[in-house]
């Protein structure tokens, strides 16, 4: 009767404690991030923590991608073209952050434009020299889903 005593206590020991462990509240964590939804992201000097914009298109005719905030424009990328490859910044195509009232023109960085399609683009910059803004000396960020018009 004794040992029958015990193996009863153990077994009830043994399954209070293991069904009170918690599960990690991580271990069902996905690898990845949730996808950004559809708009336009910047950053300065190399945050990690990206704005974004209150509106963004594509001016189609003119190859150009406008971001706005608070209904005034912060950011203009002109492109020679809006297929999907990169693009160098510099003479041809350009990048112009404002801020303050002040113009962050860029002089060195790449636009890579990742897809374009059903009058949607989407893709990434990155602008590595430029000036016109005390304190910011590089400008990047990326853009999803925005509509071209």
């Amino acid at each position: 009767m004794k040992l029958f005593n015990y193996v009863m206590t153990a077994a009830l020991v043994s399954a209070v404690l293991f069904t009170s462990c918690k599960k990690k509240d991580d271990d069902n964590a996905s690898p990845n991030p949730p996808a950004q939804s559809a708009g336009f992201y910047y950053g300065e000097n190399g945050t990690s923590t990206l704005t974004k914009a209150d509106s963004s298109w594509v001016n189609g005719a003119f190859n150009t991608i406008i971001a706005q905030t608070g209904g005034s424009t912060v950011v203009e990328i002109n492109l020679t073209g809006i297929t999907a490859q990169g693009y160098s910044l510099g003479t041809t195509n350009s990048l112009t952050y404002i801020k303050n009232g002040s113009f962050w023109a860029t002089t060195a960085g790449t636009v890579t434009i990742t897809k374009n399609q059903d009058s949607k683009l989407s893709g990434t910059f990155s602008a590595t020299a430029g000036g016109g803004v005390s304190g910011v000396t590089s400008f990047s960020g990326n853009f999803t889903d925005i509509p071209i018009k």
